[in-house]
Parts: structure tokens; sequence; C-alpha cells
């Protein structure tokens, strides 16, 4: 529909650009093709409305029409660009644990198919750790 409805602005704009510039004014025409002025009259030389006025009038109510109707197809039913958005997430809390919350946070985050580490590591002889400890002694 807004296909059609844009397709059929277009052609009525061009029309209504051609009817306007073959329109008698004061003097001879836009494009010189007055003739005479009794000539292009629709109804005779009593000075009535020629027809090219008439198609003008009708052209620029079928353009003013079809400008409201693509307007409001067109329109879009949120209020702003930022209102098409998908929502945020929830940032995760950040939780600054202490010492005795720390420890039964730590426990209980270990999964079930997991071991739980033991209370002192056993330092393994390729730690720096192991290596300077007899040095000390």
């Amino acid at each position: 529909m807004t296909t059609f409805i844009g397709v059929l602005h277009i052609i009525v704009a061009l029309v209504l650009i051609i009817l306007v510039l073959i329109q008698d004014s004061k003097s001879d025409g836009a494009l010189g093709m007055g003739g005479s002025s009794g000539s292009n009259s629709l109804l005779g030389a009593t000075g009535a409305q020629s027809l090219a006025g008439k198609m003008t009038v009708w052209a620029a109510i079928i353009f003013a029409v079809t400008c409201l109707a693509l307007a409001t197809l067109t329109s879009s039913k949120t209020k702003s660009v930022v209102d098409s958005l998908p929502l945020p997430t929830a940032p995760a809390q950040e939780h600054f644990p202490t010492e005795a919350t720390d420890a039964a946070a730590g426990a209980a985050a270990v999964p079930a198919t997991e071991t739980a580490p033991a209370a002192t590591p056993a330092a393994s002889p390729a730690s720096p750790a192991a290596t300077a400890a007899p040095a000390q002694k």
C-alpha cells in the first residue's frame, strides 16, 4: 500500500509541475503555450476557470492527500530510537565478602564432582616455595 501511494505521489507531483508550467498567467504563460485565453477555457470565453486550472486544483488536492497518507503510513509508533532498543540485562551485583563469608562462599562454590583443596597445600618440589623453605633452616 505504501509503495502504491508513493508511486502515485511521484506521478501526481510531476503532473502538478507540468500543469503549473502550462497555465496562463497574466502574460502569455510560462512555456508560451497560452494562445488566446478563450481557447483554453472549459466553458468558453465566459471567464470560467480553465481546464488546466481545474486539473491543477485536483492534482494539488491529490498531492496533499498522498502527502498525508504517506506521513501517516510511514510514521513510527515509538517516540524515540532509544525506545526500540532492547532492555539491558541487570548487571551482576558486585559483592565484596568478608573473611568469614569468603571461606563459606568458597566452600559452597566448589561443585560436588570436584574435590575441595586441602587446608594446607603440599608444596611440589618444582615450586620456588619448596626450595626456599629448607634453605632457611
